[in-house]
């Protein structure tokens, strides 16, 4: 069965849950499947797990490097935020008309035509 780069990443964060950097990650998939990514490819698999709201990807720091690992913590979800949509309101023709006529007005007076 083929798996996709994102699927291999999954199972070795499963597989070890201590941190490492994505070059580690990288590694002990290279080594456990002898799939060879693109560059770069590992950090972008991660980050796009990390938005899968089943995963919790943890990302610490090691000197100048990120690490990251799986958390057996579930993800925190924040409620949603229930927003109604701003409903703008329609102005009648009468309502429409008067405006009409107070910037008419203020046009001529600021002219000195009124």
């Amino acid at each position: 069965m083929n798996q996709t780069f994102q699927q291999l990443v999954i199972n070795e964060l499963l597989r070890d849950r201590t941190p490492r950097t994505c070059t580690d990650i990288e590694a002990a998939v290279i080594s456990n499947t002898g799939f060879t990514p693109v560059r770069n490819r590992t950090s972008g698999a991660l980050n796009a797990i990390g938005k899968k709201p089943q995963f919790n990807i943890v990302i610490g720091r090691t000197g100048f490097k990120n690490t990251y690992f799986l958390s057996d913590e579930p993800k925190e979800s924040p409620a949603p935020d229930v927003v109604k949509p701003v409903r703008e309101t329609v102005k009648n023709l009468s309502e429409i008309s008067a405006e009409f006529e107070r910037n008419l007005w203020a046009v001529r007076q600021g002219r000195g035509q009124a």
